[in-house]
């Protein structure tokens, strides 16, 4: 079955709150005869198309009347005229392939959900209550969803059907009615059947304090024009009347536009509502009774005569315009500075329970919005962090590089200088014209040359002689750079001209022997082709065409 709509919804939210809270072991009697009002339902429709034939309309499914109860088996049985029976132990609807699904009572309150079967093209839900609201009215509610799937169309409804039940009085014999006299039954805006003795009671020609004011009815669809006479009467805690004064008094007109007011509706002593033509419609106001210094209100709600079918069939009430259930306010204190009046309309109770919901859900949504708010906050401070980490790693990354590059440089430079000392002492040398002193050797690859050689024609290292060298052909051969073939002393790890780590000679890879010569672009000396650098200033040499 589909979800509940929120106004059904809040129909079923209705009966479980006008219905006693909790189980009473000592349930009135209900066994005799009643007085039913009539029964009305309407239906709003959710969904209709003309496949599903015509729409339900609002109506009314029982006259009222006398009705009689009797007990079965712990259930009610209310006999209408006409044939027709009611049971607390079923729903209201008649509808043949609805069944009974669950069922409770506690004396007080019976409730019923009925359903149809799973298969069945017309899927119904209904929940009907009968529950006591005094020891002498009984409440009567029924809310249903319809659903129809015809020809490829889905048609909706739902439906509210409401009633109450009041005790009938017991005959008194004209003997008595005529002794009692006329004051005992002239109660302020009651009617004569009122005023007669409860059933429950042994008696009523000595009434108790008082203890309930009863408005009837709690709610009034009036149009303009129109007057109305509200019944009202105070009973003690037996149920008996006991004619205490009542004083009518009606609340300011709450027109629903903001145009001024023409005139003012009034009420006499006797509880008489009148409403002038001169008053614009749309407008609402409140009936109050009040007795012993408590007061009881009735809502009514003044529209035009153009818009009274349209607003009858929306507001729930019975086709009188009215709501049967009375407005009660306590009149009796158990306790020295009790409350005083507690009305029990059902509207401001469905009002309560509407801002209970509200309120949980601005709650909830509430909740929500701080969780999202914080997950964004821990969201955004691993971010940050993330930013942190990244923004210190490039800081060292950029420290190295820079190191690097400052400790490349300074061996460059050292290259360098010690590359123009021994140049400027060879220079010097052969200005002089002082001879070669004996062999050469280079200190990177350790090969021997004659003397007359100034650069190892392999590598282009400064050669240097192998007397009082011993140490250096004893120790380490040079590193050879793998990109520009350079050969350097023992002690040097990056080629000065490439940056490039360098590598032991023997892991250099050996190149092909030219076939043809080689020629020096500095000094114009030639060479053989195995040779890659100039003997005398290190130039690195080039074939010859």
């Amino acid at each position: 079955m589909a979800a509940l709509s929120k106004r059904h919804a809040m129909a079923l939210g209705w009966l479980i709150l006008v219905a006693p809270a909790g189980a009473v072991a000592d349930s009135p009697s209900a066994e005799g005869p009643w007085t039913m009002a009539p029964l009305t339902e309407t239906f709003i429709l959710q969904q209709w198309g003309g496949a599903c034939g015509a729409a339900p309309v609002s109506r009314t499914v029982l006259p009222g009347g006398p009705a009689t109860i009797r007990k079965d088996r712990g259930e009610l049985v209310i006999s209408l005229e006409g044939g027709r029976e009611l049971r607390t132990d079923a729903c209201l609807d008649a509808m043949p392939t609805l069944a009974r699904e669950t069922h409770s009572a506690d004396g007080r309150t019976w409730r019923t959900r009925c359903t149809t079967p799973p298969k069945d093209p017309r899927r119904a839900l209904v929940n009907t209550a009968f529950f006591w609201s005094a020891d002498d009215t009984m409440s009567i509610g029924e809310t249903g969803r319809y659903e129809l799937a015809v020809g490829g169309a889905r048609c909706v409804a739902e439906v509210n059907r409401q009633s109450s039940m009041r005790r009938a009085p017991a005959l008194v014999p004209p003997s008595a009615a005529a002794s009692a006299g006329p004051e005992s039954a002239a109660i302020v805006g009651a009617p004569a059947a009122a005023a007669s003795a409860d059933p429950s009671s042994a008696g009523c020609s000595s009434p108790g304090d008082p203890a309930r004011l009863e408005v009837r009815p709690s709610r009034k669809l009036l149009r303009v024009g129109e007057d109305y006479r509200f019944r009202a009467i105070v009973l003690d805690s037996n149920g008996c009347p006991t004619g205490t004064p009542i004083r009518w008094t009606i609340t300011a007109l709450r027109p629903e536009g903001a145009r001024d007011l023409v005139a003012q509706p009034t009420i006499d002593g006797a509880g008489r509502l009148s409403v002038p033509t001169s008053v614009l419609s749309d407008a609402k106001l409140d009936v109050v009774a009040t007795a012993a210094g408590h007061s009881a209100r009735a809502a009514v709600e003044i529209t035009s005569a153009q818009n009274y079918e349209a607003l009858l069939a929306q507001s729930g009430l019975d086709p009188n315009g009215e709501r049967a259930e009375p407005a009660i306010a306590s009149l009796a204190t158990s306790t020295l500075g009790a409350s005083g009046a507690r009305s029990e309309d059902g509207a401001r109770r469905r009002r309560a329970v509407f801002i209970g919901v509200v309120g949980g859900l601005s709650l909830l949504l509430g909740a929500v919005a701080v969780v999202a708010a914080l997950r964004a906050r821990k969201a955004r401070a691993i971010e940050r962090a993330a930013r942190e980490r990244h923004a210190d790693k490039m800081r060292a990354y950029e420290r190295e590089k820079r190191e690097r590059e400052e400790s490349h440089a300074v061996q460059v430079r050292a290259h360098l200088e010690s590359l123009a000392e021994a140049q400027r002492a060879t220079a010097m040398a052969r200005a002089s014209g002082a001879p070669a002193r004996g062999s050469v050797f280079c200190p990177s690859c350790h090969r021997e040359f004659t003397a007359g050689t100034a650069y190892c024609p392999f590598d282009a290292n400064q050669l240097v002689e192998l007397a009082g060298h011993e140490d250096v052909i004893a120790g380490p051969v040079g590193g050879i750079c793998p990109t520009c073939r350079r050969g350097y002393n023992p002690g040097v790890r990056l080629c000065p001209h490439d940056g490039d780590e360098l590598v032991p000679p023997a892991m250099a890879a050996v190149r092909q022997a030219a076939t043809r010569g080689k020629i020096c672009p500095t000094c114009g000396g030639r060479f053989e082709g195995s040779a890659a650098f100039c003997g005398k200033d290190g130039t690195m040499l080039v074939l010859l065409n």
